[in-house]
């Protein structure tokens, strides 16, 4: 190995410790500002093709590193997730390179570049809306309020900023002089500066009522690929115990985690006579479940909400014969069956294994190669919900509006703000319930890493969010983004033997948020720049001289 190439991969090792210390579970924030700081430097001192080698050693360090609990459930799923997700570090840093080349200051490359990524890794069915930088900044409510007008986006562009304008404080570039580096430094400082005055204000404001008393309920019960499932039964009797004891806390609202409910109970399963012997096994059981659910109903004189499947027969010769989806059942205060929501964005491989209609050969294939749940022809592919849908929960003080996410739905920016969208002066939702099933992830760094991008959901609305999560971490987060309370052990916020139940009365916030109004325009509008800066020189007429990259220069 080379001199050169040493500190390439001394300079790609740092930047993989810096951006995994930010998270979960280290949770080192402050060190967010010059985490990308070593991975700059990289990029500026390599040729295209060693900028793209090492970019991609670093994202690919990174990723093997934190998504480690996925690798129990799905080793294929682990080792490709991670080269794809890898392949942003590279693309980031070609169109950082290409926008400096045609003039763009590096002060606006670096987090106009890192945020268009940011945006494009969250679409379509390969998003994944994790480990963004602004993340890591969660519990720094003053700093992650300007979420409500652009979302996380927001908080990323501002660490990014500054992690560019530290490095080309202290990284030597002749074709710089101190006196542009000082004035692209004070431009971050005036950024950071302003971010701080916003969050003061917004967090000063008092919107704010009181809202409807609501309990979740977490339970602990880990769930392993290869290995003995925990029984139905035990798993009901474990939410019911909490439950009952959680009645004297008068809730308006009782919440069980996703997929608590071992079997379905949707009263189209439960009124079809279907011909297949392990359907006609698991009715008896279906109506065991719902006939002690309405009792828990009506004794707590409460609306339930329970993660289960929901099965829906097709006509003969249909494919697949049965829909199966990952629902949220609700019932009202007489036990009657209210309502149910089912996800609309199912897990990619771990509930829905794509091509099932359009490439049925390709479809066969990862079905039974990529997870192990397809071995021996078994399809386990989820159907995915068909819209989304607001509820009410009708109270003493008044009726209330809500919205469910499952599972890692809370994670989606974009799919818990459409709930939330307006063009009017009311809000169409006064909170958020979230069932999650963390459960598969062994109380890994993934529990509370889901819970900081949830509080960046409730920023960005307004909203409080309701999470009852198997395993944990389950609690309540206020609009502001402070975490209001969190089911716990003492001062142990996740691992083994977690359980118990937690009720609060919700704050409701009434504001409408910029974010909820203008979506992901902003982020739309920097990926166009961003495009538009790589490709051309936007800056030909304004007499800034171009300034090349090479060894040299950097």
């Amino acid at each position: 190995m080379t001199r050169s190439n040493g500190i390439n991969l001394a300079l790609a090792g740092a930047g993989v410790l810096l951006y995994t210390l930010i998270f979960p579970p280290f949770d080192i924030a402050w060190l967010a500002f010059f985490a990308l700081v070593p991975w700059l430097i990289l990029i500026f001192r390599c040729g295209p093709r060693e900028q793209f080698i090492f970019s991609m050693l670093t994202g690919l360090g990174f990723y093997l590193i934190n998504v480690h609990w996925i690798l129990p459930i799905t080793i294929p799923g682990y080792i490709s997730m991670s080269i794809y997700l890898a392949l942003y570090w590279p693309v980031t840093g070609m169109l950082i390179r290409a926008m400096y080349r045609h003039g763009v200051p590096i002060v606006l490359t670096v987090p106009m570049a890192w945020v268009a990524l940011e945006y494009i890794r969250g679409l379509g069915p390969l998003g994944f809306q994790w480990f963004y930088l602004g993340h890591s900044q969660a519990d720094h409510l003053s700093l992650i309020q300007i979420a409500d007008i652009g979302g996380a986006y927001a908080v990323s562009f501002m660490a990014a900023l500054i992690n560019a304008a530290i490095f080309e404080l202290f990284h030597f570039r002749k074709s710089l002089s101190n006196r542009h580096k000082l004035i692209d430094f004070a431009t971050a400082a005036a950024v950071l500066i302003a971010t701080v005055f916003y969050g003061q204000w917004r967090l000063s404001q008092n919107m704010t009522r009181p809202g409807p008393v609501i309990t979740v309920i977490q339970e602990d019960f880990p769930i392993f690929v290869e290995g003995e499932s925990p029984d139905i039964y035990d798993v009901f009797d474990g939410h019911l115990q909490l439950s009952f004891r959680a009645i004297a806390d008068h809730p308006d609202m009782i919440i069980w985690p996703e997929t608590s409910i071992g079997v379905s109970i949707n009263p189209e399963f439960l009124n079809a006579k279907p011909t297949k012997k392990n359907y006609q096994y698991e009715q008896p059981h279906s109506e065991v479940f719902v006939e002690t659910l309405t009792k828990l109903a009506r004794t707590a004189r409460a609306y339930l909400i329970v993660g289960a499947l929901s099965k829906e027969f097709n006509p003969e010769g249909h494919y697949p014969e049965v829909d199966k989806y990952n629902s949220a059942i609700i019932f009202d205060r007489q036990g009657n069956y209210a309502d149910r929501y089912d996800k609309i964005r199912p897990v990619l491989f771990g509930e829905v294994v794509p091509f099932r209609h359009s490439i049925p050969w390709l479809y066969r294939f990862l079905n039974e190669n990529m997870t192990p749940y397809g071995r021996d022809g078994f399809e386990y592919s989820l159907t995915q919900g068909r819209t989304l849908k607001q509820f009410t929960l009708p109270t003493d003080t008044g009726d209330y509006r809500y919205a469910i996410a499952i599972c890692y739905e809370d994670t989606m920016a974009d799919l818990v703000r459409e709930n939330a969208a307006t063009t009017t002066h009311k809000k169409p939702i006064d909170f958020l319930v979230n069932l999650s099933n963390d459960g598969w992830f062994n109380h890994s760094s993934e529990l509370p890493q889901h819970l900081k991008i949830c509080v960046f959901r409730a920023v960005e609305n307004r909203l409080t969010i309701a999470r009852s999560v198997n395993t944990g971490i389950s609690g309540f987060i206020n609009p502001d983004g402070s975490i209001e309370a969190v089911v716990r052990s003492g001062s142990k916020l996740y691992g083994s033997g977690i359980r118990g139940h937690l009720t609060r009365q919700i704050k409701i916030d009434s504001r409408i948020t910029p974010y909820s109004r203008i979506k992901d325009s902003l982020s739309r509008v920097n990926l166009i720049l961003v495009l538009f800066c790589s490709c051309l020189n936007p800056v030909r007429y304004l007499r800034t001289p171009k300034e090349s990259i090479s060894h040299h220069d950097a």
